[in-house]
Parts: structure tokens; C-alpha cells; sequence
């Protein structure tokens, strides 16, 4: 090992710099930029700055050109990201200053030779550096990494307009001081390189990992035996990651180590000490396997980490592009991740897109919304712990990924246990009817929530006119009280003068508004909201919010109404986020599902896991009475013979919207047949749908069984 002290221009003309495959990527960001020109900026006259280590592996080939020039070759242990930034710095000053330019072109600095600068990074950004960077071309990023390098040059482009760049580049070449430490074999490099990483430099877990992979690699193999898939793969790996920088909206979430914790749940099952220090338990495995001489064994376990890590970093990046997959997933992933607090899920939906992804989009869409169900349920309306079900979730999909036999109804069961383990429909529904419901959840999910309602009240009227999900979780819209929170005592509806505040926060009195509409008029009576003298586009008529219309029908609100409107809402959420009473095997045909153009010659496969209880019990009333039967008639025998509420003239409705989100408008109007009378709405299942004998054999006991 030896060392020595030069500046940073005599560093540079020693060689050719590299940054090897187990060095991480290009990692400096606006505050390590602005740190580096500060130091310049300030550093007294006649002063040095020094410029910290740099560890050098000086390789045994030199670099030839065709003329027969030669150049000494180091790989670049340690300093790497002092080394990048320093060199672009460089080559944006000399565009802006003639003398610079000169003067570094003289001392040939940047570029010794026309095909490629004084150092390259590693593989995946080698060509971006060259071509793009300090070429011509015009190249797309592809990593975090690029994107990162592409940003310091043109920060640096944004500081030289106001800034002295002669004195600023003189000071970098001349004033910096390098203490440089050569080392003598590629063992020890990285060696080095994996101490200095345990010591605390702030290297991300995944950027750890492959150092440390390539080092097991070399020990374990002849001249690196996997070198070349370990390179391709991390590389595919960053790329893939890009994703964070321009995905949907909610992967700021997350990072790369949070991805290599998902996938590590997913390769190897939960254990809560692993799961969050994967690559301990890693090196703890490919150590032993090494020091016990199972050199084959730790080659494998190297070969199968590496690929299958690629394979979750790509079905990461798929779930986070919701608009390049099928049209069923995309809808079911926008909704689920407008919801959020999608950390614990996760791991469940990388194993099921990497499981049956674009391949079968109506399973993964049900995985989707299984998935969006637990997190409605368990986090945003019962206000669960951050950590609650992660366990049994990471658990879920380890079995997803490596138990053959774990089948896609295995996968919708477990998913309504776990959601009926900690949110079961009882529970749900207390949270729903919780007195100060308006400060047991937060805004965005409470809007959520009457989002949907109001959807489900378009498909009911046959029309469309809600503003989408993004808008209604902006700051454009609020929660408003129908009845306002402070209301003179003339206008407090007769019956709740005595509890008006134990009525004010419920459900039932809560519609969405927008801010504006919010600000100026919240404030007013009942009436004055529902008609808005000489502010017709203020009244609740001309709203364009399908939960505000519908306000118009009201003639007054009081108790009466907000408990009506209350158990609609209620009735639809058990619908919309429900979970089968008991875990059930499938039935029907293979079938597929989820389009309108879909014909179904016998009931979906999954028709009978997916019954809510309120829906099992419409059927089972149809099954009974074998004609027509009446709205109130149905919602009675209902509340009698299965103990579920009636809920308000629109329960039926709302039951028969379940089906459509589910399967179709096609299919429910199949299954079943209604018309209006002199009595009202009634309804029976279709004679001729095909479905009744296969409903009838599930639902409806035999004489034996009674």
C-alpha cells in the first residue's frame, strides 16, 4: 500500500479512472453540490482545501489507444463521487470561460483521448456519462443514478451564471489537496471498500449489497464466476428503481432499501429482525457457506438472490406505473393508491404481479382490491397501528411466491382473514356509526369514502358527473357538515335541539363540497343550501358533486335523515369494502371476469367467496320467493330472517351496484330482472339467466341439511 498528497490536476493527468462493478452509482445531490461550492467559494487566498482520500487500484493492463498511446488504469476504490463531481464541474466551467476551456484542454483533463473522458462510471452509466454528459447526444435517463448526474451539471450551469467560474475551477485543479492511497490486488479493494461501508458511509442497503455480492463472488469462484450476471442484473435493478424518480405520485414512500425489504419477505419469508436487516442476514448465510467450504452453495445462493431481486425491482416499478397495465389492474391500483399507507401490502401485490401480473389481469385486480378492502378497513377506518397484520402480510406473500400449491383462492381467503382478524364487519360498522366519526378519520379518507358513495349513486341514477378521485383528494375539496357545526337554535331541526352535538360529526351529516363552496356557504341553514336564492350554481341541485345533488330530494334534514343517510352510506361501504362471512372455496366456471363484454354461461369463479353478507342474503330472499317481490318487502325479510338492517329505499340498489363494481352491468342485470309498479321497485332473480339451480344448489339447504 502506498500513498502520497498531489492536487487535483495532477491526479488527473496520472491515468485513466474507473469506478468498479461493486462501487455504488452516482449518489451526490443538491446539498453535497452546494457544500462543494461553498468550500470553493470561501476558501481564503493562498489556503488548500483538502479534498479528503482517495483509494486507488491501480490495474495490471494498461489502456492503448489505436495510435498506440498508453494511460495507467485505476479503479476507484473510495472517492468516487468527489472524483464525478469535480470532473463535471469541469467541464461546465470550461464552457463558460474561454481561458478555463483552454487551459483544461491543454492539460488534457477532461477528455485525453476522443473515446471516452478521465473516468467512467460503472456499467449501467458509463454510455449516459460519455454520450450524453460530456457529448452530444441526447439521451433519456434510465436510472436514479443519471438522473442525479444529468442534475449536478446543470446545477452547476445554474450557480456559473452569477458565480467568478475561473477563480472557482483554478481553486479545484491547484488549491485541493488529495491524499491518495494505492492498494495492490483486487481482494483488498474490496475489502476495503465493504469496511468502509460497515463503518457508517452513507451507502444505501442495495448499493451495500452489491459490493458485498461481488466480493462473495470473487472469494467463492474462479476469477469471479457470476461477475457478469451480478453487473447485468444490478444494473436492470437501478434501472427498473428509476421508478422512483417518475412514477405514480405515492412511490415517494419509498426508497431502494424499502423495495430490498419487500423482496426479502417475499424470498425468505418474515422474521421481524430480518425483514429489516436483510443484508445482515445475507452476509451471515454467504459467510458460513464460505468459511465451511460450500463454495457451490454460496454461488447459488449469490445466482438465486441476484435474479430473483431483479424480478421484484421490476414487478415494483409495474405497480407503480399504473397506466401501462391492463385496463382492470390500472383502475384497482389508482384507488388503492390514492388510498396509501400501502407499505405492509406491498409485499403481497409484487408476489401476485410476479405470480400472475399482466398475464391474468382479472386475478391481480382482485388481489387489488382485496388489498385496498384491509387497508380501508384496517388502517384508515379504525386508525390501526402503522405495523398492524405486516407479519402475517410478508408471510402471505412468501407462500405467494414459493408454495405452488398456494392457489389464487387461497390468496382472496387469507386476505379477507386477515382484514376480519383485526376489522371484521361488526367492527367496521361501529367505526361507521361512531358519533364523532368526522374526527375518528382523517379528510382525504372521509372524502375516499363519499367519492365512491357518490359514484355508486351515479350508477344508480345512469349518469355520470363526479369530479375524479385526484380532484376530490386535492386541496380543491373539503368535508362539509350538512347541518353546520354552528347553527342559530331556530334553525336546529326540532328533534335534535337536545343533541344536536351528539349529531353534528356522524356520517349521515357529512357530504363533500368544494373549498370555495366550503368557505362561503357551509355556514347557511338547511334550506338556504338546498336553494340558494340568486345563486342558483351554489345550490346543492346544481352541484356538480353526485353526494351534494342528492341532498336536493330531501324536503328537510334532521334526526330522521342523517340516520337514513347514515345506514345508506353504511350499507354501500359494507358492499363496496366487504369481506366473504367465512373463508369458502370458489365455484362456478373459469370464466373470466371484470368486462362489460364479458358473457357469463355460468356464475364467475369467484362469485361465492366474494358474497358480502347483505348481498348473500338478497339472493337467499330472491331463491325464497321465486317471483317478484318488492323493495320494502326484500329489505324486511332482511332485517328479520338474517339480522341485517334495512337500510333506506336505496339498500337494493346499492347491493346490485356491488355486483357491477364486481363483474359487470351486463352480468347484474343478468342475475337479476326488475321493473317498477303500482308498489314500487320490485325485483327476482333472471328465469333465464343459467345461474338459479347453481345459486340454489349453494345457498339454499336441503331438506337433510335442515
Amino acid at each position: 500500500m502506498q500513498t502520497r498528497t498531489e492536487t487535483l490536476a495532477s491526479l488527473y493527468q496520472d491515468g485513466f479512472f474507473d469506478i468498479p462493478s461493486y462501487q455504488r452509482s452516482y449518489s451526490w445531490e443538491e446539498p453535497q453540490l452546494e457544500d462543494l461550492i461553498d468550500d470553493l467559494r470561501y476558501l481564503p487566498e493562498e489556503s488548500n482545501h483538502f479534498f479528503g482520500n482517495i483509494i486507488l487500484d491501480k490495474k495490471d493492463e494498461q489502456y492503448q489507444t489505436d495510435r498506440g498511446r498508453r494511460f495507467d488504469v485505476y479503479d476507484v476504490v473510495d472517492g468516487q463521487q468527489r472524483l464525478t463531481t469535480a470532473l463535471i464541474l469541469l467541464h461546465v466551467a470550461a464552457q463558460f470561460d474561454d481561458v478555463v476551456d483552454e487551459t483544461v484542454s491543454e492539460d488534457n483533463l477532461i477528455f485525453p483521448v476522443d473515446e471516452r473522458p478521465r473516468l467512467m462510471p460503472q456499467d449501467q452509466d458509463g454510455e449516459f456519462f460519455r454520450d450524453s454528459l460530456f457529448g452530444t447526444a441526447s439521451l433519456e435517463c434510465e436510472t436514479p443514478s443519471q438522473e442525479r448526474l444529468e442534475y449536478a451539471k446543470e446545477y452547476f450551469e445554474s450557480e456559473f451564471e452569477d458565480l467568478p467560474v475561473r477563480e472557482i475551477s483554478e481553486r479545484l485543479r491547484y488549491d485541493c489537496k488529495i491524499n491518495v492511497v494505492e492498494i495492490d490486488s483486487d481482494s483488498e479493494a474490496a475489502s476495503i471498500f465493504e469496511s468502509l461501508n460497515d463503518r457508517g458511509k452513507p451507502l444505501s442497503s442495495l448499493d451495500k449489497t452489491k459490493s458485498f455480492l461481488m466480493y462473495m463472488d470473487d472469494r467463492s469462484s474462479n476469477r469471479g464466476a457470476l461477475e457478469t450476471k451480478i453487473k447485468q442484473r444490478f444494473g436492470s435493478i437501478y434501472r427498473e428503481l428509476f421508478v422512483l424518480s417518475n412514477g405514480h405520485d405515492r412511490v415517494s414512500d419509498f426508497d431502494e432499501d424499502s423495495v430490498q425489504r419487500f423482496h426479502w419477505g417475499i424470498y425468505d419469508g418474515y422474521d421481524s429482525d430480518e425483514y429489516f436487516n436483510s443484508l445482515d442476514t445475507l452476509k451471515d448465510r454467504l459467510r458460513e457457506g464460505y468459511r465451511n467450504g460450500e463454495y457451490d452453495a454460496v454461488q447459488q445462493e449469490i445466482d438465486e438472490y441476484t435474479q430473483n431481486l431483479r424480478e421484484a425491482a421490476s414487478v415494483f416499478a409495474a405497480l407503480f406505473n399504473p397506466s401501462q397495465r391492463p385496463d382492470e389492474v390500472e383502475f384497482a391500483l389508482n384507488r388503492l393508491l390514492s388510498l396509501g399507507r400501502v407499505a405492509n401490502v406491498l409485499p403481497v401485490l409484487m408476489a401476485a404481479q410476479m405470480e400472475y401480473g399482466d398475464d391474468e389481469p382479472d386475478k391481480m385486480a382482485d388481489i387489488v382490491r382485496a388489498c385496498e378492502t384491509l387497508v380501508f378497513r384496517v388502517y384508515a377506518t379504525d386508525g390501526r397501528r402503522a405495523d398492524t397484520g405486516r407479519g402475517k402480510l410478508v408471510r402471505l406473500a412468501h407462500s405467494i411466491h414459493s408454495d405452488d400449491s398456494y392457489l389464487f383462492e387461497d390468496v382472496l381467503s387469507r386476505l379477507d382473514s386477515i382484514t376480519r382478524i383485526y376489522t371484521d364487519d361488526d367492527r367496521f360498522e361501529r367505526n361507521l356509526r361512531d358519533p364523532e366519526f368526522y374526527d375518528s378519520m382523517s379528510s382525504q379518507d372521509i372524502r375516499y369514502l363519499l367519492h365512491h358513495y357518490g359514484e355508486q349513486l351515479g350508477v344508480d341514477m345512469h349518469e355520470e358527473a363526479q369530479p375524479d378521485l385526484e380532484r376530490i383528494l386535492s386541496t380543491d375539496f373539503e368535508v362539509e357538515h350538512i347541518l353546520a357545526r354552528e347553527l342559530d337554535e331556530e334553525h336546529i331541526p326540532e328533534n335534535l335541539r337536545e343533541d344536536f352535538e351528539d349529531n353534528i360529526h356522524r356520517l349521515g351529516n357529512l357530504t363533500i363540497a368544494s373549498s370555495y363552496w366550503n368557505k362561503s356557504l357551509s355556514d347557511l341553514p338547511f334550506t338556504e343550501k338546498k336553494n340558494a336564492e340568486g345563486r342558483r350554481e351554489k345550490e346543492y341541485k346544481s352541484s356538480v358533486l353526485r353526494v351534494q345533488q342528492i341532498l336536493a330530494t330531501y324536503e328537510q334534514f334532521g334526526r330522521d335523515e342523517i340516520e337514513e343517510r347514515e345506514q345508506q352510506i353504511i350499507d354501500f361501504a359494507l358492499d363496496e369494502w366487504g369481506i366473504a362471512s367465512e373463508p369458502q372455496p370458489s365455484g362456478g366456471s373459469s370464466t373470466d371476469e371484470g368486462s362489460d363484454d364479458v358473457e357469463y354461461d355460468s356464475l364467475p369463479d369467484s362469485f361465492f367467496r366474494r358474497l358480502t353478507n347483505r348481498q348473500e342474503a338478497f339472493i337467499r330472499v330472491l331463491l325464497e320467493e321465486n317471483d317478484w317481490i318488492v323493495n320494502q318487502e326484500i329489505r324486511q325479510r332482511m332485517e328479520n330472517e338474517y339480522d341485517l338492517s334495512s337500510g333506506g329505499s336505496r339498500a337494493v340498489s346499492g347491493i346490485l351496484s356491488g355486483f357491477t363494481r364486481k363483474y359487470s352491468n351486463g352480468f347484474t342485470w343478468n342475475l337479476v330482472n326488475y321493473r317498477t309498479t303500482g308498489r314500487g321497485t320490485e325485483y327476482r332473480l333472471n328465469p333465464d339467466s343459467g345461474y338459479i339451480e347453481e345459486l340454489r344448489e349453494r345457498l339454499v339447504p336441503s331438506t337433510e341439511e335442515s
